[in-house]
């Protein structure tokens, strides 16, 4: 099966199947409304012909620009760069802040039993 046969997703029904199409038209939407005012640069560069046409597809089916749906991919990429960033920084501190929770729940238990509800 390539890249661009129907797919389904996993525990999909089988009578509704989808296509990298949709998928890439759905994980693009948010970003794809996002307006720039600009400045703007041209910038000329070169892609597999199977991904322009499928740029281009998007662009159609979405009324965006090829020039918008490239813009929605990378901010779209930037942002899952940056929430794997956070992910990494939380995870490294995620022990010091378990023992830090561990030795001051007596404490807050303390304070949270002696309030007036």
């Amino acid at each position: 099966m390539d890249e661009y046969d129907q797919l389904r997703e996993p525990g999909e029904p089988a009578g509704r199947a989808t296509t990298p199409l949709s998928s890439a038209r759905d994980a693009l939407a948010p970003y794809l409304a996002a307006s720039e005012t600009g400045p703007f640069t041209k910038l000329s560069i070169s892609l597999p012909e199977p991904l322009i046409a499928t740029v281009r597809e998007v662009s159609e089916q979405t009324g965006v620009s090829v020039s918008g749906v490239i813009a929605a991919s990378l901010r779209r990429l930037l942002d899952e760069v940056l929430q794997a960033r956070i992910d990494a920084a939380l995870e490294e501190d995620r022990e010091e802040n378990l023992a830090w929770a561990r030795a001051t729940a007596p404490v807050h238990a303390r304070l949270l039993a002696d309030l007036e509800w």
